[in-house]
Parts: C-alpha cells; sequence; structure tokens
C-alpha cells in the first residue's frame, strides 16, 4: 500500500513545481491560429499515420470482490499519452512540460478509453477532481486520471 501515497505525493510535487516560474496559459494559445486546423473529433494523424497511444495502468487497491456476481471495485490510475504534432508550443515554455487545466479536455482531442465488460466507472471527484494534463517540449499530451 506505499506505492499508492508515493504517486499522489509525486504528483503533488509536480503540481507545484510546474506553477511556480511560468506564466499563465490559455487554450488558443497553444491551439493552432486557424481553427479549422483543429477538430477535437479526430485524433492527430501526423503525414496520415494512426496516433499511437501508450497506457498506463496502476492499480492502487482491489475491494468488494463479490464471486457470485463475479465482480469487483478496483481503485487504479490511468494515463494515457500521445503526440498532437496540430498544438503550438507557447513562446514562455521554458521547462520540459507544462501542467495544463484540466477544462481544457473539452476543447482537445482524447482517446476514447473505455474498459471493455465493466458494470460502472467512476472517476474520483471528492474536493477537486483527480485529473491531470501535462504538455511537453515534444507536444506530447499525458493524461492521467484516478
Amino acid at each position: 500500500m506505499k506505492e499508492p501515497r508515493v504517486i499522489s505525493i509525486m504528483l503533488l510535487n509536480v503540481c507545484i513545481l510546474s506553477g511556480k516560474s511560468q506564466e499563465n496559459l490559455d487554450l488558443d494559445g497553444i491551439l493552432p491560429e486557424n481553427p479549422r486546423d483543429y477538430d477535437r473529433l479526430q485524433p492527430p494523424k501526423e503525414n496520415g499515420e494512426s496516433t499511437i497511444v501508450r497506457f498506463h495502468i496502476t492499480v492502487l487497491s482491489l475491494d468488494t470482490v463479490d464471486e457470485e456476481s463475479m465482480t469487483y471495485v478496483a481503485d487504479i490510475f490511468l494515463s494515457q499519452s500521445w503526440k498532437d504534432h496540430r498544438l503550438r508550443l507557447p513562446e514562455n515554455m521554458t521547462s520540459y512540460y507544462r501542467l495544463l487545466p484540466v477544462s481544457w479536455l473539452k476543447r482537445m482531442w482524447r482517446p476514447d478509453s473505455f474498459f471493455k465488460n465493466a458494470k460502472k466507472v467512476t472517476f474520483q471527484e471528492m474536493t477537486i477532481p483527480n485529473h491531470y494534463i501535462w504538455l511537453y517540449y515534444d507536444k506530447t499530451i499525458l493524461y492521467m486520471v484516478k
């Protein structure tokens, strides 16, 4: 059970460190200047190539195992990363990555991921949503959710 605490501490450190020396960003500052060059419903296919999405799942706990109904409850971190060549890097991006506001997901492309045979999926949103988005210097987007 020590791993989840380490991950949580690492995420907190990333959030704190990423905001120290960077100016505010707005979504229009990283989307293409011409709105027709970015369709959030279409994956970022550079030169017609398929978009490669990398997944990583960390299982934090398995609870409520019910043998009769063959169900269980799992608490996980799901991370996905992909490159979106359509994005513009901000001029004030002086670090390896920037932490982006979660609200930007409504206007950005992201994979339509799902768990096959899942009866119910919920996202943890106790005091604040547990979603994180990073933009890296090579236009890689990292999206994490608990």
